[in-house]
């Protein structure tokens, strides 16, 4: 039975994916930070921001109505974190390094001080519209398009809500965390990639991977098979690097994911960060790989956790 060939439908789909991420593009690290509010959590903010984009694209067939496109991408990313929630048991989110960008005021206060047991004893709604009115600033006719619900339902669910930041406003709580980095211990398959990374040799990091090894490129592309990887992305990462000075590659946990970070290290002997790459072993050999380039808000937050320069002119902004 012969294998039918969607190449076509991919090519015509590269392009309205091209379309859509440029006509998002100004609500994009917008999206970002409230995922990463939502989950509280880089990697799963990001995880999150993949999710909504390829939902809120796959639905649009279906939708005939004019959009709201702020709304309409936030809508997307509520229901899915919504979904998310009510599908675990426990909740086990990080608190710590809460930033708003709007002007700080009483009510921010308040939620930051109480995310962690708001999380825990809050619905998901009320958790959602205190986010999005308190610390956001959105109107509550904003909220309500957003939850697909009413003014009054926003009300209500914000009513209550502080309610319960108000029941744990003296509390004396404390929490205590972990650094968000530390380093690990290096298995033989580890150090070799360190290596490859640091001589920027593409041959070594293709000698580790998996024949059926999937590339996963984070906002830009899919590569199933060594043959594909070699030929593109690490294709693509020997071209950069040959022109960059000193490669310094570290195996560490960031954010509770243990990740190889990529770095530049520049004439001015600082540090400038490349990429931050997930592995997934198998019998000594990579059977995932992921990496995070074209992250930009995530690289951004990563950059600033690790203390060093973001590498911006090796950076693909893709949308």
């Amino acid at each position: 039975m012969p294998i039918e060939n969607l190449n076509s439908l991919s090519n015509d789909l590269r392009k309205i994916d091209q379309e859509f991420k440029q006509k998002i593009e100004p609500y994009r690290s917008e999206l970002w930070n409230y995922c990463y509010r939502l989950t509280r959590s880089p990697w799963d903010a990001e995880d999150l921001v993949q999710d909504t984009l390829l939902r809120s694209l796959s639905v649009l067939a279906k939708i005939f109505q004019p959009l709201n496109t702020r709304a309409y991408l936030f809508k997307i990313a509520t229901n899915l974190w919504i979904d998310q929630v009510r599908k675990q048991k426990h909740t086990n989110l990080s608190f710590d390094d809460v930033v708003f960008n709007e002007k700080d005021t009483s009510k921010e206060f308040l939620v930051m001080e109480h995310l962690e047991l708001l999380i825990r004893y809050l619905t998901p709604n009320q958790y959602v519209a205190l986010i999005l009115s308190d610390v956001l600033q959105f109107k509550g006719s904003e909220v309500a398009e957003i939850m697909s619900s009413s003014e009054g339902a926003v009300y209500t669910n914000l009513s209550r809500a502080r309610n319960k930041m108000r029941e744990y406003h003296n509390s004396n709580k404390k929490n205590s965390y972990a650094h968000a980095v530390k380093e690990l211990p290096i298995n033989p398959t580890i150090d070799l990639l360190l290596k490859g990374f640091r001589d920027k040799n593409p041959k070594l990091i293709a000698s580790l991977l998996d024949e059926n090894v999937m590339t996963e490129i984070t906002h830009s592309g899919l590569e199933m098979g060594k043959n594909e990887t070699e030929k593109n992305s690490l294709k693509d990462w020997a071209e950069i690097v040959q022109k960059q000075h000193k490669i310094i590659s570290q195996y560490i946990e960031l954010w509770g994911r243990n990740v190889i970070v990529e770095f530049e290290q520049k004439l001015d002997n600082q540090l400038y960060l490349n990429n931050i790459h997930f592995f997934e072993l198998v019998e000594e050999k990579v059977s995932y790989w992921k990496f995070y380039c074209f992250s930009w808000d995530l690289m951004k937050r990563a950059a600033k956790e690790l203390n060093v320069n973001l590498n911006a002119q090796y950076f693909y902004h893709i949308f």
